[in-house]
């Protein structure tokens, strides 16, 4: 997971007014019996926080008995600070925005409130399965999901650099690759001016590896949860996205996304003028508008990327949820769910990640007019949604984080082979928890 930078302007959110974030809770509310919830987020986007602002206002003004205070803090801080407190089981809040690959570290601890079983029903059966795969465990769930986490299946495109090739959106993966190879342009040293086809980012190595697999057929898994790479459907994918990144004549981008140290993506150098075509999430849409000044449908677009085999199939680990802490009182877990009741109705949710550019964790929100109308971005997305399976149930950072360290190795020779790399990578893969 990329930390998310500014999404839509905040005038999406219609709950409420919104109050600063310290103003939430006092003294003074304890005193007079009032129960007071602590709500822990980070405030990497100004957008979400005045979202969670409205949620709490709203749900406040409706149960006068109840305070919401909320602290954010910025996102490395709150990773740190949100562990320490979860995995020991000890301080920490009430509630907690979580991000879903997370939660398979902080179940075993005891430290989070399964979910009282008739909102665990809704949940199961409102919305789609990848959104709370995470938060499940023997029979339990751990939290609500709030979006769909998608980061395959949508293509950002600089229309001007494909007006200056001759070039058109990619509809099959062939034209995709024809397109990628025709737009990279490199200097006389050899350093890429701009970069055809860039997927080389924390997210997107792994994303577009298991979709590949998927879209022929195949599993990146067994059915006993082992990973497996062994198959010809592992390789072909690999050297196709591994010729992408090396020096060869179909070469579209370069690690600078995986080994340089920045925090600047491929989308934003798209915004930049120097890349022309990047696979992400739609969260990164408006960042185009709102920080590069330019025109949605004149300068970039978002279209629905082409898959690699005929199957419309991709894997979506559990996103942004919340959770209720398990060593609070009987009675502030009841208000707390409560509340998580409340964030996960249609109209909250709704205009929850219409605000922070996401796609919503429940189907029926998720395939609404109104949804549809407010982030008319999402459009490439909503077709191939029920294509999308759940990741699986481990820690995916780590997951990642082996497959970018392997790739990259992979692409400066560092191995004899396909096949010993991907073996490695299975290997390392299978110790993961």
């Amino acid at each position: 997971m990329k930390k998310k930078l500014t999404i839509l302007i905040s005038m999406m959110l219609t709950l409420c007014m919104v109050l600063p974030l310290a103003g939430c809770g006092s003294s003074a509310a304890a005193d007079s019996g009032e129960i007071t919830l602590t709500f822990w987020t980070h405030n990497d986007e100004d957008t979400w926080n005045e979202s969670y602002q409205s949620m709490a206002e709203a749900y406040m003004s409706a149960h006068p008995d109840v305070k919401i205070h909320i602290e954010a803090f910025p996102y490395d801080e709150y990773k740190t600070k949100i562990q320490t407190a979860l995995m020991s089981n000890k301080g920490g809040a009430d509630i907690y925005e979580l991000w879903g690959g997370w939660v398979a570290d902080f179940v075993p601890t005891g430290s989070l409130a399964a979910l009282p079983d008739d909102l665990a029903k809704e949940v199961i059966s409102e919305a789609y399965e990848s959104t709370y795969g995470t938060l499940q465990s023997e029979g339990k769930l751990y939290g609500i999901p709030q979006e769909f986490n998608i980061e395959c299946g949508g293509l950002i495109v600089n229309n001007n650099i494909l007006a200056e090739n001759g070039l058109s959106v990619p509809t099959t993966w062939d034209e995709l690759v024809d397109n990628g190879i025709k737009g990279t342009v490199k200097n006389d040293n050899g350093d890429m001016a701009i970069k055809g086809f860039d997927f080389v980012n924390e997210d997107g190595v792994m994303y577009l590896f298991t979709s590949m697999i998927l879209s022929q057929g195949e599993e990146y898994m067994n059915s006993d949860g082992t990973f497996n790479f062994s198959t010809d459907a592992a390789k072909k994918a690999w050297e196709e996205l591994a010729s992408f990144a090396m020096d060869t004549d179909r070469q579209t981008t370069n690690l600078s996304g995986l080994d340089d140290g920045s925090d600047i993506e491929g989308y934003q150098e798209l915004y930049a003028g120097q890349v022309m075509m990047v696979p992400r999430g739609p969260w990164c849409i408006a960042e185009g508008e709102n920080e590069f000044d330019l025109k949605y449908g004149k300068d970039y677009s978002y279209v629905e990327m082409p898959f690699y085999g005929p199957e419309k199939r991709f894997a979506a680990e559990t996103g942004w949820s919340m959770g209720v802490g398990s060593a609070i009182s009987e009675e502030k877990q009841a208000a707390a769910f409560d509340f998580l009741r409340f964030v996960f109705s249609d109209d909250v949710i709704l205009k929850h990640n219409i605000a922070c550019g996401q796609i919503p964790a429940k189907k029926s929100v998720a395939e609404s007019d109104d949804y549809v109308k407010g982030f008319e971005y999402a459009a490439p997305l909503l077709k191939i949604l029920d294509g999308g399976q759940y990741i699986g149930n481990f820690n995916t950072g780590l997951f990642k984080d082996a497959v970018n360290e392997t790739f990259s190795l992979y692409c400066k020779d560092g191995y004899e082979s396909t096949e010993a790399a991907l073996k490695e990578l299975e290997d390392r893969c299978n110790e993961i928890e």
